[in-house]
């Protein structure tokens, strides 16, 4: 197993339940040294311009993060509002409203086509084949309408996970059309079937890939790139009930190693228990209207070193994403997606409209 950093630290695990702002009235000195060293190392990581009420809340927010995702942290309140530890990310960070199937639309009027139709809720049936997946899973039904796509999601029980993937770049990966777009991404549904998106979406025009987010009928993405042709470590998880993180490791189009980190409030039926929860790898093209022979393509997307896991208390408990792990998966359509299937936490996809 490889996991690209340490997955929580000591201060963040310590502190993971207490608010951020706590005054402790019992004179434990180690508990006061450690809250002064967290509030340290998040008050160095925001903009001085950032002040008040908003520096508060993003500062109690970073608390919840694993220290390594502080880096450059967008967050998005319920209410839709935006927050960051940084003046610029926040200035350049839209909210992008469902206007029709798949269609987002921001207030400055700037348009995106999604990742595909909103995940649907589980059917009873089972899956049989237990060489690749569980015999005992639940799964969803395939959809279709926004575009091709390949989808592996994990047993009940999960909400964190950790991976590597190799992401392409032209000539590999392609929208023949300005309408489709390539993306690749992981997330998953909430104890009461709510799904969450949160990875890559690809620039056919700049060959370069954006973090992005899809919760709650809007899409958040961010303006930071990130270079083609390289491995990218993805990680999604839950941080508060009722509130997911992605945090995106690479190589940026500037040539910095940089972390981007988008957190969503509000998107109901996650908790750190796991309980009712799965997480799932997606890569797709999406579409409005949904054309499979538009020529576009995304190819060699190699998925490796996965991890799955829940939280025992303040505990993360963990693994390879093995057979026992595993769910399902969804080829859609089956003739214009490919899978080099290695292992359940190993494949490299390709799709060819």
């Amino acid at each position: 197993m490889k996991i690209r950093k340490s997955l929580t630290s000591l201060l963040s695990l310590a502190l993971l339940l207490t608010p951020f702002n706590l005054v402790f009235a019992d004179g434990n000195m180690d508990t006061i040294t450690m809250n002064n060293e967290l509030k340290k190392s998040i008050e160095v990581n925001i903009d001085s311009s950032i002040t008040g009420n908003e520096r508060e809340v993003i500062a109690d927010v970073m608390a919840r993060l694993d220290e390594e995702d502080r880096e450059n942290v967008i967050y998005v309140a319920e209410d839709g509002v935006i927050y960051s530890n940084k003046s610029e990310l926040k200035e350049t960070t839209e909210v992008y409203d469902l206007v029709e199937n798949n269609i987002y639309e921001s207030a400055s009027g700037k348009e995106l086509v999604g990742p595909g139709v909103p995940t649907n809720d589980f059917s009873a049936s089972a899956v049989k084949d237990d060489t690749q997946i569980s015999p005992a899973a639940e799964v969803p039904n395939p959809s279709g309408g926004s575009g091709p796509y390949r989808r592996v999601f994990s047993n009940n029980g999960y909400n964190w996970l950790s991976t590597y993937v190799t992401i392409p770049g032209a000539p590999y990966v392609k929208g023949n059309v300005s309408t489709d777009v390539p993306y690749v991404y992981l997330g998953g549904w909430g104890s009461n079937g709510n799904g969450i998106d949160a990875g890559l979406q690809y620039s056919t025009a700049f060959d370069n890939w954006s973090p992005t987010t899809l919760a709650n009928g809007s899409m958040v993405p961010s303006n930071t790139r990130y270079r083609s042709n390289q491995d990218i470590y993805m990680k999604f998880y839950v941080t508060n009930p009722n509130e997911c993180t992605l945090a995106v490791s690479g190589i940026t189009t500037t040539g910095e190693q940089l972390t981007t980190t988008i957190v969503r409030s509000g998107v109901s039926g996650w908790d750190k228990s796991g309980i009712g929860m799965r997480v799932k790898r997606m890569t797709t093209i999406g579409q409005k209207p949904e054309n499979m022979n538009t020529g576009s393509s995304i190819k060699n997307v190699r998925w490796h070193d996965i991890t799955v896991g829940y939280y025992s208390g303040s505990n993360l408990i963990y693994s390879s994403w093995g057979s026992g792990q595993t769910g399902g998966y969804h080829s859609v359509p089956s003739n214009k997606v490919s899978v080099n299937y290695v292992s359940p936490g190993e494949e490299t996809v390709s799709i060819q409209l």
